[in-house]
């Protein structure tokens, strides 16, 4: 895949996580994705690959997905320091 490819994938996949996460403003998203971005590869949004921003985006929208089905199946993971949902306080 060439880089012109590369770069318009990674637009489209934040487009369509933005759509993922309506709550979260363009820049709040992108300095998301740049963190994740840092954690993955060591780099974040200035010093990243275009390729390595798309997979930070790629990873945002599962990890993000995964945990909206958790919280509407009732399932709570324990690393989240709920417990197992047992708990009064609101998810």
């Amino acid at each position: 895949m060439s880089e012109n490819d590369t770069r318009a994938e990674l637009f489209a996949a934040l487009l369509a996580l933005a759509k993922v996460v309506p709550e979260m403003r363009g820049g709040q998203l992108m300095a998301a994705v740049g963190e994740l971005c840092a954690d993955l590869h060591g780099r974040g949004l200035w010093d990243a690959a275009d390729a390595e921003l798309l997979e930070a985006v790629w990873q945002f929208r599962r990890t993000f997905q995964a945990a909206t089905e958790e919280k509407q199946s009732g399932v709570v993971s324990l690393t989240n320091g709920i417990g197992s949902g047992n708990d009064s306080r609101p998810l």
